[in-house]
């Protein structure tokens, strides 16, 4: 399936562009502000916990080679991304119901339509993520294009995560619930707040396990220098050894439930 995924993005990158197209146009619609709501909502929740973090709480440490500002902003950059597709993603199947019952559409291709379409406001927080990282005199380099390489391990884990939750929601609506609660908690056990320096060397392995904590380090990477991704061969490897279990997982649900999937929408 996997083969077949790659083939169908090329063969129906028309239709999958203008899917995205209509997703991004549609989120919002009927407010007086529309699309902007996709960039507005992001920045003013970053904004708010950066000054509560930065200005409330007095934290002005330098943490991993960057000032806190700019290591809560990265982290947040990263998980605002992740948890918002996360949860749209879990639910695309419903939502594009309309062609569950055309046999020669490839449904598997929706969770990169969400993906696609939520690409804009991320790629302006990045831009904007690497203008406070140069105004902070962090030299920006070859490095900084890793930024490429971690927005293509997010999309393969949130694509896995996306073809189980998609599948097995319409048939156990609990799913949807689990997936809320991973979103909710999930902030406060990903190190975005808090360093992986700070957990007991006994207990580092529970981060490790984390593949979002894998993300996050390698957004803050991005910015600061302090390692390629290839320098972190143990961290790489539990990475896409789960990202990879994911893909398979979600392959074998999507199979087995897919002839069943006109039947409960």
């Amino acid at each position: 399936m996997l083969l077949a995924f790659l083939r169908d993005l090329t063969r129906l990158k028309g239709v999958i562009l203008e899917l995205a197209k209509r997703d991004y146009q549609q989120a919002n619609q009927g407010s007086y502000l529309g699309f902007i709501w996709n960039y507005l909502q992001p920045l003013l929740y970053i904004g708010v916990l950066y000054a509560v973090f930065t200005l409330g709480f007095r934290q002005g440490a330098t943490q991993d080679g960057l000032p806190f500002g700019l290591y809560l902003l990265s982290g947040m950059v990263c998980w605002l991304y992740f948890a918002g597709n996360l949860s749209s993603i879990s639910s695309v199947i419903r939502a594009y119901s309309f062609l569950v019952k055309k046999v020669d559409f490839r449904l598997s291709i929706l969770p990169f339509v969400k993906l696609l379409s939520s690409l804009l406001p991320h790629a302006l927080l990045l831009a904007l993520l690497i203008l406070a990282a140069a105004l902070n005199d962090l030299q920006l380099g070859l490095h900084t294009l890793q930024l490429l390489y971690y927005y293509f391990c997010m999309a393969c884990l949130l694509i896995g995560v996306g073809w189980i939750t998609s599948s097995a929601s319409l048939f156990i609506p609990d799913i949807r619930n689990f997936v809320g609660l991973v979103t909710q908690f999930g902030l406060w056990l990903t190190p975005i707040f808090w360093s992986t320096n700070q957990v007991p060397q006994p207990y580092q392995w529970l981060v490790s396990i984390n593949p979002v904590s894998y993300l996050v380090t390698g957004y803050r990477d991005s910015l600061s220098g302090n390692h390629y991704f290839w320098e972190r061969p143990q961290e790489s490897l539990i990475f896409w050894g789960t990202t990879l279990v994911l893909l398979a997982a979600g392959t074998a649900v999507y199979r087995r439930l897919k002839p069943h999937f006109a039947e409960v929408v």
